[in-house]
């Protein structure tokens, strides 16, 4: 194990957990969907949902505020980050302790739209996001049509992109009918784990 790893082993322990996969399963996910229960569900644009949760995080919830007042845990949005030389992108949203960081895209979504292929999975296959990482998430924020059916659809799709079958999605298959979780090859690096939640927006 590298110093790096040490160093990022050592951080989970004192907070608790076992593992990357672990701490974003039983904190940063868990801490989303508690916070889920909380917000106001009006429709809304991207930004602006995606704001009512990271509000939440810093006043309201009880896993993260703690830790976010304390500086151990930061969540950060819109930040820049280099996809080349020629291009900046910024992420939509992202937890971090020191020497790991796990990056969420968000959509909007009114069907099983190709942008969330094409403008939120391919950032992560082709190491514009995440690059030294080999989990992230993507959340999808539904405002209209069916959420399973639009949840159902883009796993399709996913799986059509550069999959990877490993034990991450075996494990995580099939928990629940508006998310999924996807592997993906990327070259030259590890695969991407890639998480995917669907949340509903619609109450008027």
């Amino acid at each position: 194990m590298n110093k790096k790893n040490q160093f990022i082993q050592f951080g989970l322990g004192m907070l608790g957990f076992k593992s990357k996969q672990d701490l974003i399963e039983n904190l940063f996910i868990k801490s989303i969907y508690d916070t889920y229960r909380r917000v106001d569900k009006n429709i809304g644009f991207e930004n602006e949902i995606r704001d009512r949760f990271i509000y939440d995080f810093y006043y309201d919830s009880t896993l993260l505020k703690g830790l976010i007042n304390k500086n151990i845990l930061f969540v950060n949005w819109e930040k820049w980050v280099f996809k080349n030389e020629n291009d900046l992108g910024r992420t939509d949203l992202s937890f971090a302790i020191s020497g790991f960081e796990f990056i969420i895209e968000c959509k909007r979504l009114k069907n099983a739209s190709s942008q969330y292929i094409n403008e939120g999975l391919y950032r992560f296959i082709n190491k514009d996001y995440s690059e030294n990482e080999t989990y992230a998430g993507m959340m999808g924020f539904v405002v209209a049509g069916d959420i399973k059916i639009i949840c159902s659809s883009l796993k399709d799709k996913c799986q059509q992109e550069s999959y990877f079958d490993n034990d991450f999605v075996h494990s995580k298959a099939d928990k629940s009918d508006v998310s999924f979780v996807s592997s993906h090859n990327r070259q030259g690096t590890n695969e991407i784990n890639i998480y995917h939640l669907f949340f509903e927006f619609k109450i008027k």
